[in-house]
């Protein structure tokens, strides 16, 4: 039976082909193959929709306010947005609302999922969710109002705990939700394969790939970067930067000789700068499992983490890189090991793709989407 899904949150941009974060991102992949199923679908934006069609590869794009309000800033999005979120997604009456990751709209969608009666997804976007207090800190009284403490803590108690079921990622964030006494069941991250991206032998060591913020652990990036400077390595660096902090460590990082920052650039670029390295850098200490992971599995390049493991992937008896378990020493010294060893590098990244095929295909992922939906409507 088709059913109507209504996904609140972003997603226009990756839709679209444009530059996008991971959770958007996998909204597109999940809602794509959900259309593609004749399933009717439609992505609620919370707020002006930057779009210049109504529906993109069969997913309606639908405004959740208007930009203007009379309402001053500070309490519009209270006094204003929200009840016009819930207004329009009340006017497409779905069967099932998902949202992914944390956000200060998702209490007010949970709420109204409620009163509609209808089943409503709360997805994991990274271990932070499960969290009130995060690695990064946000600044000024607004930023702090949105993101901080006292909105994580209304995100855990009035949606998740509010939700029909939660959707964790990897088997760390279902243990936990289970012990917070969360409703959970797993939902991998979906991936669709891709062309071969071009590809430039010799160009990179390794690359490192996301916003440059503290979520995404570029002050550690930048303490491996010191750590390594005078090997005569070449480490590619490719993402927005966010707030003055990070500008000023760019800086730094750019003195070490080491770096090549590349800037905000396309997907497909990106998908290029992995295929063009021998391996990919993560240094997060808040992802539960990053997009890039799969992309660099799925191009045989074996991951080298600070601290995600997701599923014991990168500790396990044949594993598809290397957790330090947080040690930047270990970080340091795996990078070591890994650039000196092809043979290494080769059996890990084709054990990578066998996982991809197995485990992440985009339709094998929704097939499960489903399931958990089909068992939340009846709870």
């Amino acid at each position: 039976m088709k059913q109507t899904w209504c996904f609140v949150g972003g997603g226009v941009r990756a839709l679209s082909g444009l530059p996008d974060g991971g959770s958007e991102r996998q909204v597109m992949l999940l809602s794509t193959e959900l259309a593609a199923r004749g399933n009717r679908v439609a992505l609620l934006v919370p707020g002006p929709v930057d779009a210049d069609r109504s529906s993109i590869s069969g997913v309606e794009i639908v405004q959740g306010w208007r930009p203007e309000s009379r309402w001053p800033r500070g309490i519009r999005l209270w006094a204003d947005r929200l009840p016009s979120l819930r207004r329009a997604m009340g006017r497409l009456d779905p069967d099932f609302v998902y949202t992914r990751g944390f956000s200060v709209f998702a209490p007010s969608v949970a709420g109204a999922a409620g009163r509609m009666g209808v089943a409503y997804l709360a997805a994991l976007a990274c271990d932070d969710d499960l969290r009130t207090v995060t690695s990064g800190s946000p600044r000024g009284a607004v930023h702090s109002a949105v993101y901080g403490r006292i909105a994580r803590a209304a995100f855990v108690r009035l949606a998740l705990r509010r939700a029909s079921i939660v959707l964790s990622q990897h088997s760390g964030q279902l243990k936990r939700c289970r012990a917070m006494g969360l409703e959970s069941v797993m939902v991998r991250n979906a991936f669709v394969p891709f062309e071969k991206p071009r590809v430039v032998e010799g160009v990179y060591d390794a690359c490192w790939i996301g916003h440059l913020s503290a979520f995404k652990g570029f002050d550690r990036l930048l303490e491996l970067l010191g750590r390594i400077a005078g090997r005569g390595w070449r480490i590619a660096v490719a993402g927005s930067v966010q707030g003055s902090e990070c500008r000023a460590m760019l800086d730094r990082a750019r003195s070490y000789g080491t770096m090549e920052y590349l800037g905000e650039i396309p997907h497909r670029e990106a998908l290029s700068v992995i295929a063009s390295s021998k391996i990919l850098l993560n240094t997060s200490p808040s992802e539960g499992f990053s997009n890039a992971f799969l992309e660099a599995w799925f191009l045989e390049r074996p991951v080298l983490s600070l601290n995600s493991d997701p599923d014991g992937l990168l500790s396990g008896e044949a594993p598809l890189g290397i957790c330090a378990g947080g040690s930047m020493d270990l970080t340091e010294q795996g990078l070591v090991r890994l650039l000196s060893d092809e043979e290494l590098r080769r059996t890990m990244g084709r054990a990578g793709r066998c996982r991809i095929e197995t485990h992440h295909l985009a339709g094998a992922v929704v097939d499960s989407l489903e399931r958990a939906a089909a068992a939340a409507a009846c709870r």
